[in-house]
């Protein structure tokens, strides 16, 4: 599996041409497996559920409670409802890769009993 080198901003595009080309496969074959990853997480936060990928980065789901709140523009108060909101916690393992500048992290657990990561 060859590591591609990622010079600019990641968009879902580009995520699908970067997965594909390190499988050896098509965009085609690979994008309804991205999308349907995204849609299963937009639908577990939806749903009020958190979603933890190890290593990587939990999207946790968050009641916001109504709160008083003021216009900048009017200064008139009004008040906020209660709302759902999506968090998201950075794993130490990936906030640790990024102020190193880690280029070659990966996610993948480490096998039982060793302290290396998975290649």
């Amino acid at each position: 599996m060859k590591k591609h080198v990622i010079n600019d901003r990641l968009s879902t595009t580009r995520l699908i041409q970067v997965v594909a080309a390190e499988l050896g496969t098509t965009p085609a074959a690979v994008r309804e497996t991205v999308m349907t990853t995204f849609d299963v997480i937009a639908r577990a936060n939806a749903s009020g559920h958190d979603v933890a990928i190890t290593n990587f980065v939990t999207f946790v789901s968050h009641r916001v409670q109504r709160t008083k709140r003021r216009n900048p523009q009017t200064g008139e108060m009004f008040t906020a409802p209660a709302h759902q909101v999506v968090r998201l916690r950075v794993s130490d393992h990936l906030a640790d890769a990024v102020r190193r500048r880690d280029r070659t992290v990966t996610i993948r657990k480490a096998p039982k009993g060793s302290r290396k990561p998975a290649e």
